[in-house]
């Protein structure tokens, strides 16, 4: 994960750890907490830190927010209007289901502000919903008359989408190094779209289909230029007697 892992004592990165493990329940010390923080964002009057947990339904991601109130960045906004539009933004995003960080938890004192937030996987998981199934049910079979008609479209959408997503990170990485942040991770600063991806990123669940989806496709590649290599070494003998 790009970003800075928390070595000196930082105020606002021990509070984030105090409000985490406050939220989640977590047994652990704050200052331990803290040591598996990653800043992802520090403004005068806002930071993001990211962390993976250990929980009851696997291992999760989450992002902390923290807020002065009274501090103004260098647009003149307060930590507490960004607090609000932060929490405004959440539940929009929660309403209508959208893509983006999940809301968790959320508290507030005079100085200081906090927002736990995950992914939409985990967030439901938290919920009690259910993952959807990947194993064929008797529904399914009877679909199997159409499986490779589908499978040929579905198979063209991915390669469209995998070519696609390709180009934007080579975009994407283009553009951090013109911004000269390649050369040294603990200096690159995420906006909130660039967080938003890496919590999406963060949370293996999100990205397991589509890497067991690659795994699968390459292996089965391998498997079939393995055959293929065999047959002809086997056929070869027999046009050696011919000739």
């Amino acid at each position: 994960m790009t970003g800075a892992p928390i070595t000196d004592p930082n105020p606002l990165a021990l509070a984030a750890a105090g409000f985490l493990a406050q939220a989640l329940e977590l047994r652990d010390n704050p200052a331990a907490i803290m040591n598996d923080l990653t800043e992802m964002k520090a403004d005068p009057n806002a930071a993001i830190y990211s962390i993976e947990v250990d929980s009851s339904i696997g291992v999760a991601a989450f992002l902390v927010y923290v807020y002065v109130m009274q501090e103004r960045n260098e647009d003149g906004l307060t930590g507490d209007e960004l607090y609000r539009q932060g929490l405004a933004t959440l539940q929009q995003a929660t309403d209508r289901d959208t893509p983006g960080p999940r809301m968790v938890a959320h508290a507030e004192t005079e100085t200081v502000a906090f927002i736990l937030a995950t992914t939409p996987a985990t967030w439901r998981a938290m919920q009690g919903e259910s993952p959807p199934s990947m194993v064929a049910t008797e529904g399914d079979l009877l679909m199997a008359a159409r499986t490779e008609e589908e499978r040929a479209a579905i198979a063209e959408d991915l390669h469209r989408s995998l070519k696609e997503a390709n180009d934007h990170a080579r975009t994407w990485l283009a553009a951090i190094s013109a911004a000269g942040s390649s050369s040294d991770a603990d200096v690159l600063t995420f906006t909130e779209a660039e967080t938003a991806l890496a919590l999406f990123v963060l949370d293996s669940a999100n990205v397991e289909p589509t890497l067991n989806a690659l795994n699968l496709l390459v292996t089965g590649a391998q498997e079939q230029a393995g055959k293929m290599i065999s047959r002809r070494q086997a056929a070869a003998p027999d046009r050696a007697g011919e000739e």
